[in-house]
């Protein structure tokens, strides 16, 4: 398994991952305190908002096989 870390410094988007993460993480961070306010403990709110992402990925990659 390849260390993410190691692959970073090689990517031609660090600068626009990191700007992106900047601009997107309060407004998750936001989702997540709502979430556990809401009574779903941390994890689970985290792997909701996680799976979520996933699926959005999925679908983008089954649009650029068209």
């Amino acid at each position: 398994m390849s260390n993410v870390l190691e692959f970073r410094p090689n990517c031609a988007h660090v600068d626009s991952l990191a700007d992106c993460r900047e601009a997107l993480e309060p407004a998750v961070m936001r989702i997540l305190s709502e979430a556990i306010g809401r009574g779903y403990p941390p994890a689970e709110a985290a792997m909701v908002v996680a799976d979520i992402a996933d699926d959005y990925i999925l679908m983008l990659a089954r649009q650029l096989r068209r």
